[in-house]
């Protein structure tokens, strides 16, 4: 930021970085505001704060009561991290503004995403145990843009690699794939309605879960500006709001389940219950790009497994459950 606003000098010297992000924040919003900031394509942040004036009053009314005290040097030390998280969702920062406010506040910062080089690495050992699982399987980034399908997958939904090869980049994006009619994936998934409402609204709620920190990133804003342009999507993004979501949503990842037709079947209404694995290529290291795998939950989703020639893990002798 270009932004250098004075700090009053009786502000405690642990906290004049911090003191200073905020100051130079609540400029640049000003600014922005100003200059009739365009607004985005999406509802952003699902709070009742309602329009922002970007003053210290109502940073201090809304979120930190102590910022006025802080100013005063009666504040010795920056808040906890929760609490600057909540500051950096006032402010609608971007990741590298969060991390300035993370880092002036003496906490550590939110993990960068992958990028270049490295996420090429990732994405080679990635594809490795990919093309080795038993099961229909993807490798999806955090834009929802899918690296790669197995076999299987394409199997699943009866869509060859050459059709997948002749896509352009941009519109191997999950989100797209279930929503564009343009694209092969879209009328096999289509023949059971009902499936396929219920993998798109479960797709935007965990593209939107898996973004929350993302919302103001220009990569973001440009990839749901791309897909509000498909027919029906704005629609659905709209009937996901997050809080109620959660409310109703399963305590235990054993519980979320997928439904889908196959197409290979010939039967819309036969239906195939699947359950979702996410496998990090890490140790200890949840972040994407991520596996995700498809199990059949059932003797009778076996059965359709074996039908139509897939893979599927079964269960080993032995093993000891733990108490």
């Amino acid at each position: 930021m270009a932004l250098q606003p004075s700090v009053p000098i009786t502000v405690h010297p642990e906290c004049v970085e911090f003191v200073r992000v905020i100051e130079e924040l609540l400029l640049l919003r000003q600014q922005e505001a100003g200059q009739n900031r365009t607004s985005l394509p999406y509802d952003a942040w699902e709070d009742d704060w309602g329009p922002r004036k970007w003053h210290r009053t109502e940073l201090e009314d809304l979120v930190y009561s102590s910022y006025k005290r802080m100013r005063k040097g009666h504040i010795t030390r920056p808040p906890r991290r929760e609490v600057v998280m909540e500051i950096a969702d006032y402010f609608q920062c971007t990741l590298l503004e969060r991390n300035r406010l993370l880092l002036a506040a003496h906490t550590f910062p939110v993990e960068c995403y992958l990028r270049g080089q490295e996420l090429e690495h990732v994405l080679r050992v990635a594809i490795e145990t990919a093309g080795a699982l038993p099961m229909p399987a993807m490798i999806l980034n955090r834009d929802w843009r899918i690296h790669y399908l197995n076999e299987a997958l394409l199997r699943l939904y009866d869509v060859s690699p050459q059709q997948i090869a002749e896509l352009p980049a941009a519109s191997v994006n999950l989100l797209q794939l279930l929503f564009d009619p343009e694209l092969p994936l879209y009328p096999n998934l289509m023949i059971h309605r009902a499936s396929w409402e219920q993998m798109a609204l479960q797709t935007i709620y965990g593209f939107k879960m898996a973004n929350l920190l993302s919302m103001y990133e220009p990569w973001y804003q440009q990839v749901i500006s791309h897909l509000m342009r498909l027919p029906a999507f704005s629609w659905y993004w709209q009937q996901v709001h997050l809080e109620k979501q959660m409310e109703a949503a399963p305590t235990s990842p054993a519980g979320v389940t997928l439904q889908t037709a196959v197409p290979r079947l010939g039967d819309p209404s036969r239906l195939l219950s699947l359950r979702p694995l996410v496998i990090s290529t890490g140790y200890f290291h949840y972040t994407f790009p991520l596996i995700i795998g498809l199990l059949p939950i059932s003797a009778s989703d076996q059965a359709i497994f074996e039908q139509i020639g897939l893979p599927y893990l079964t269960p080993l002798p032995g093993g000891q459950v733990v108490p």
